[in-house]
């Protein structure tokens, strides 16, 4: 099991704060606490006053506490250090001989302390608190104010440890853009740089490795360049998306700044359809934006992005209220539509994204004329051109009535 870090108890005089930690144990433990004073040695001892519970009643025990702190040389507690543990409990009226050390005992007063309390004209119990059983003390929850207070250093490695775990859990709930965020203010650089090692971003390929290793460092903290963007052209699907996606979580402003050039300037349908994918995860990634890029693709790919799109937008009721549709309202003298269906669409890129569809409106009708009045139902199909607009919406510049 690991330990503390006992060094952090150092104090002048030597041993002084382990004293006051051990007197805070002892009190936490409920026992009554007192000192013995300092001796020749300027050296002093805690009394620890227990009740022991027998079969009949209760005795008061008392324990000489002695504190030993080698937490610089790391050495073992010996004979020598404690001195003649039968005197000093005798001198002080005590039945118990209590060593508390930020080491351990050596094996030959470990052995002169077994033997006194197994010693019925000497007896007297024993106990050590080394630093295993301090440590296991000081990590539970009765006595985290003391780790607190004791040990300053301990606590903000808990405190990263346990902001590190938290930045976990939320990360696994938030956008990996915002994971990026988040990382940028908690994670130290060197280990973001770390994680996109060509080794751990694509293990299944040293190529690949090389290129992401050769493709990092003209990434990180860089305005884009054509010579990055080429070498990104050389990665395979899969392990561009493994970086990109290490990068977003480490880097997000320059994973943003290149995957935006590389849309810009790429002539691949396909690979723009996948970086527009990617760069709608990011907020500065406007609709202004993403259409200028969009323009660059073939009117098949456009149609993957947006046909979703303006089908909704054409079959929103509402949206006609703003158009003249001649024949519809020539039908009748009431007009209700029923429904609206939307069809072969298609799209052209260029400067902006245009569109063609058919909508078909389902209409129903009727004349109030008194007993000679009628109703009938119909269908109008209308030719529907325009194009995307910033904020994106589908915009209808022409509609022909398709007889």
């Amino acid at each position: 099991m690991g330990t503390l870090d006992f060094s952090e108890l150092s104090s002048k005089p030597a041993g002084e704060n382990l004293e006051g930690l051990v007197r805070l144990i002892g009190e936490r433990l409920g026992l009554t606490v007192s000192w013995t004073g300092r001796g020749a040695d300027q050296g002093r001892d805690l009394i620890f006053t227990e009740t022991q519970s027998g079969r009949i009643g209760s005795t008061p025990v008392r324990w000489l506490v002695n504190c030993k702190d080698n937490s610089k040389t790391n050495q073992s507690v010996s004979e020598q250090d404690v001195g003649s543990v039968v005197d000093k409990v005798r001198q002080h009226d005590c039945a118990g001989f209590l060593l508390a050390t930020t080491t351990t005992v050596g094996a030959a007063l470990k052995a002169k302390l077994d033997a006194l309390q197994g010693n019925p004209p000497d007896r007297i119990q024993t106990r050590v608190w080394d630093r295993f059983e301090l440590t296991a003390m000081l990590l539970s929850d009765p006595f985290a104010d003391l780790l607190r207070q004791f040990f300053p250093k301990e606590r903000a490695k808990n405190a990263a440890i346990e902001i590190d775990a938290a930045r976990k859990r939320i990360e696994t709930s938030v956008p990996r853009v915002v994971v990026g965020a988040l990382r940028g203010h908690l994670v130290p650089y060197f280990e973001r740089v770390k994680s996109l090692s060509g080794a751990d971003v694509w293990p299944h390929d040293a190529d690949q490795q090389k290129i992401i290793d050769q493709v990092v460092p003209w990434i990180i903290g860089r305005a884009p360049k054509d010579s990055a963007i080429a070498k990104f052209r050389e990665l395979h699907f899969d392990a561009f998306l493994a970086l990109i996606d290490r990068l977003i979580r480490a880097f997000p402003h320059d994973a943003y700044t290149h995957l935006l050039r590389f849309a810009q300037t790429d002539d691949d349908s396909s690979r723009i359809y996948n970086l527009i994918e990617i760069l709608r995860e990011f907020d500065q990634f406007t609709d202004e934006i993403e259409l200028s890029v969009a323009g660059r693709c073939d009117g098949e790919t456009l149609w993957e992005l947006y046909d979703d799109f303006v089908v909704e937008s054409l079959r929103e009721e509402r949206y006609w209220d703003h158009h003249t549709l001649w024949e519809i309202e020539r039908f009748h003298e009431y007009t209700e539509i029923n429904d609206i269906d939307v069809d072969e669409v298609e799209f052209t890129g260029g400067d902006g994204v245009s569109f063609t569809a058919l909508v078909h409106f389902d209409v129903s009708g009727s004349t109030d004329d008194g007993d000679d009045g009628y109703s009938g139902r119909n269908t109008f199909t209308y030719l529907a051109s325009g194009y995307l607009d910033f904020p994106r919406r589908a915009v209808v510049e022409d509609l022909k009535f398709r007889p």
